[in-house]
């Protein structure tokens, strides 16, 4: 048995590459067959092959340790995952079809940031002055990456959608936060889980967007990715590992790690894409990177608190 310091390495490496190449992935399928797949097929046949995992982790973690919920909290873990599926995942797909991976990966490291900002003010707790100014980077930083695109209306839109995105993934946090330790974290996200690729794949396919679950295996790069990545790294594995982390590590920890790592992993694959930056791409990204940093530092030096509290952070 690895040591435990080893295994929470590996745990906080799962979460990062599974949050931070599901951009990459969703690039490779839309360029391979841009026919077949798009933002929205992409989600529902992600939907359709993820359904049948959560539903086998889900009835064996809850004959592990059944959930113990109230119908409020029923009710919370339902519209998490009525968000996870329908905004949360389809949003995503269409921003990665039309802004580029190093964008997505910015937005995706700005998560930390809007769900501490979302939580302080669903849960009636005070901004500090750390917080405070890590938002407004943040804000900043996401307008000069709309600024850069505002010559492509397509990539606009993409970033755009990111923005719904950040805002969807905070109430989502939020809920997940309110069901708390009443459930077990991988009985909650199997639960949430199993929602999600439901309400993807049933309306999905009868809607007529599910020409791409029948394709997914049509080549050997597209089976790889999809499986690999879209439905086992960024649906099941980085979930867990994050879980895991978050239970060993504490939430801050466990976050910083996760961010960073998904953030180094998706900016290393649009460098390897060769995808063009511009030096206002450039500037955002250090400011998004300042917010990210100016929310985990290890010391309050903006506060007067005596100890950092924990904030509320990404969960899926």
């Amino acid at each position: 048995m690895p040591p435990r310091s080893v295994q929470n390495v590996v745990f906080i490496v799962l979460v990062g590459l599974g949050w931070g190449l599901l951009g990459p992935a969703s690039k490779v399928l839309f360029a391979t067959e841009p026919g077949v797949f798009d933002g929205v097929t992409v989600a529902v046949a992600r939907g359709a092959w993820a359904l049948p995992a959560f539903l086998i982790v889900l009835a064996a973690s809850w004959w592990l340790a059944p959930p113990r919920l109230d119908a409020r909290r029923w009710a919370a873990i339902v519209v998490a995952g009525l968000i996870f599926g329908l905004v949360i995942t389809v949003v995503f797909s269409i921003a990665a079809q039309h802004t580029s991976v190093a964008h997505v990966s910015f937005f995706i490291g700005l998560s930390p940031v809007s769900n501490t900002a979302l939580a302080a003010l669903v849960f009636r707790t005070p901004l500090d002055r750390r917080a405070v100014l890590a938002l407004v980077l943040g804000i900043a930083g996401v307008s000069l990456l709309a600024a850069s695109h505002n010559s492509n209306g397509t990539a606009l839109l993409g970033d755009l959608l990111m923005v719904v995105w950040l805002i969807a993934f905070a109430i989502y946090a939020c809920l997940l936060r309110f069901v708390g330790a009443r459930a077990q974290p991988l009985v909650m996200m199997s639960l949430v889980g199993s929602i999600a690729m439901a309400m993807l794949a049933g309306p999905g396919v009868l809607l007529g967007y599910g020409g791409a679950i029948a394709h997914v295996g049509d080549a050997t790069p597209v089976a790889w990715w999809f499986f690999g990545e879209v439905v086992l790294g960024s649906a099941l594995v980085a979930p867990t590992a994050y879980a895991a982390a978050v239970r060993r590590l504490g939430v801050a920890v466990a976050t910083i790690g996760a961010e960073y790592t998904a953030l180094a992993v998706g900016l290393a694959a649009s460098l390897a894409a060769r995808e063009p930056w511009t030096p206002l791409t450039v500037v955002a990204g250090l400011i998004l990177c300042g917010a990210l940093a100016v929310t985990f530092a290890p010391i309050p030096i903006l506060t007067k608190a005596a100890a950092p509290r924990e904030r509320t952070a990404p969960i899926a």
